[in-house]
């Protein structure tokens, strides 16, 4: 016999149904989850490009950098080569060089109408070993950081780098027990030794025209409680340097020029998530400048993983495109789920006829000393993934839940009747009442032969399928034709396959299995 949309709701509890479907039903409470990008904005290196392999003299007390060259992320500063903004003493030569680099900075949030200053200063006595380029890849005309990964690991007194060639390498440590007034240095190539500590500085720092009265001593360490920039947006600015005491730039004088505020046009909290997390570029624009632009983006994937990538753009044509394929490229290829834009605008003024004076031990010192000073100004917004969710056009919605959405964007369930959506399935009495239909011939055939071929289990539902839909009392009297539990047994075994069958389907049927499909 075919069991027809009327299946029975409820026989005796004591003769059927025992104990229901063999389950409590399901949970249908979705939680969101969001990741959130690990950074919120890009950073300046107050170095310029980082130190690899010989020893490098910094301000106050020198760190010892051996080797690994992989540059900071959401470094606007470019040390390694002519300026293509700001000013530029002419006539000078362009050999090798001590290299002195200042930045004042202001960072903001696209929603926060405050800014926060930097201000750093670097020296360093030879740009030629102390200046290494980063070792990175370009895809989709942006840069990004490369990892060196050593197959096997290094052994003891070695750790995971880059050779010359950005090839990854096994680099030795400098491993020199030395004193507390002494720092540890190659003295050949793969012997450590012990030197002491030598300063490498221009001495006092003093700036005027800032609005921010700045004045630093070596180390060169600039703590603010200010919340605004640094320098003003287009003003003339002057930095005095006392000279140094031991070794370092002697005592220097140059004027230098902020640049202007950078400010995106529309602002980037403004970008939607469809542009955000979507499958194409992310278009970022700002009000056109006459400086250089570098645009960083943070991205971590939904196992936590995270790349960076770095886009230069020009200035004047106020507008880029973050190429999607260079953000996939830094999660190896990962589904972004967190971001961080920062888009940063910055001014090169740079002077090459400086001096040098003093020595260090085991360095050489460059008698001629250039000068960068940059101003940068930054401005970034994190956005927040759908983590959990999936993105549908602009907004994250839970596919296993959504009546709009179930299963997947744009997959509405539609009947007649009261329809939801259970872990991803249609759920309505239409619904239900087909797959109990295509259970007869398939998942539960066995099932319902067996009680169509016993009379007795036949009758019952014979009489279940002639009480009206709505009539309860009848199918309770039919439920009581049979007093042999057997009978009873083989009949609800139909219905615990059915229900087993089509339980994301029937949460609201018109037949009802005890704590799983309610009318």
């Amino acid at each position: 016999m075919t069991r027809r949309s009327s299946l029975p709701v409820h026989l005796p509890l004591s003769l059927v149904l025992l104990g229901g479907c063999k389950d409590d039903g399901p949970d249908l409470t979705a939680t969101a989850g969001t990741v959130t990008a690990a950074s919120a904005g890009p950073t300046s290196n107050p170095s310029g490009n980082p130190t690899a392999g010989e020893p490098t003299e910094t301000a106050g007390e020198p760190t010892e950098t051996a080797g690994d060259p992989t540059e900071t992320a959401g470094d606007p500063t470019d040390t390694g080569g002519p300026p293509t903004t700001g000013s530029d003493d002419t006539g000078e030569p362009a050999g090798p060089h001590a290299l002195g680099v200042i930045v004042l900075g202001e960072t903001h949030l696209t929603t926060v109408g405050t800014a926060s200053p930097s201000v750093s200063a670097s020296f360093i006595p030879d740009a030629d070993t102390g200046a290494t380029a980063a070792c990175s890849k370009t895809v989709a005309g942006c840069q990004i950081a490369l990892v060196p990964e050593c197959i096997g690991g290094c052994g003891a007194g070695e750790y995971c780098g880059f050779d010359d060639a950005c090839q990854s390498a096994c680099v030795p440590l400098c491993d020199a027990d030395c004193g507390v007034d002494e720092v540890c240095y190659f003295s050949s190539p793969g012997v450590s030794a012990c030197k002491p500590i030598e300063s490498f500085d221009a001495g006092v720092l003093t700036f005027f025209g800032t609005p921010l009265a700045i004045t630093l001593f070596p180390p060169y360490v600039f703590m603010s409680d200010a919340d605004s920039a640094p320098f003003a947006p287009g003003g003339a600015a002057k930095i005095q340097a006392s000279g140094a005491t031991n070794a370092g730039f002697e005592a220097f004088e140059r004027e230098f020029t902020g640049t202007e505020f950078i400010q995106t046009n529309p602002t980037l909290d403004k970008i939607s998530l469809a542009d955000a997390f979507g499958p194409g570029d992310i278009p970022v624009s700002w009000i056109p400048g006459n400086d250089e632009i570098t645009i960083t983006a943070t991205v971590t994937s939904e196992d936590f993983k995270t790349g960076t990538i770095t886009c230069e753009a020009n200035d004047a044509a106020g507008n880029f495109a973050v190429p999607r394929g260079a953000l996939e490229a830094a999660l190896d290829g990962a589904t972004v789920s967190g971001l961080t834009l920062g888009i940063t605008r910055q001014r090169t003024d740079r002077h090459k006829d400086l001096t040098t004076t003093g020595t260090l031990t085991g360095q050489t010192v460059q008698p001629v000393g250039w000068l960068e000073i940059v101003t940068s100004s930054t401005e970034s917004h994190t956005f927040e993934g759908c983590g959990s969710l999936t993105l549908c056009g602009d907004t994250c919605i839970d596919t296993q839940t959504s009546v709009e959405h179930c299963g997947g964007c744009d997959e509405p369930c539609v009947e007649n009747g009261p329809t939801l959506c259970h872990q991803g399935s249609c759920a309505g009495p239409t619904i239900c009442a087909a797959c109990a239909e295509e259970t007869e011939a398939g998942r539960c055939k066995a099932e319902n032969d067996a009680c169509a071929q016993n009379p007795e289990c036949a009758a019952i539902e014979q009489c279940v399928n002639d009480c009206a839909d709505d009539d309860m009392s009848c199918k309770l009297e039919c439920g009581e034709m049979v007093q042999n539990p057997a009978i009873i047994t083989l009949y609800n075994d139909q219905l615990y396959c059915a229900c087993a069958s089509c339980m994301n389907k029937c949460l609201v049927c018109p037949w009802a299995c005890d704590g799983i499909c309610v009318l």
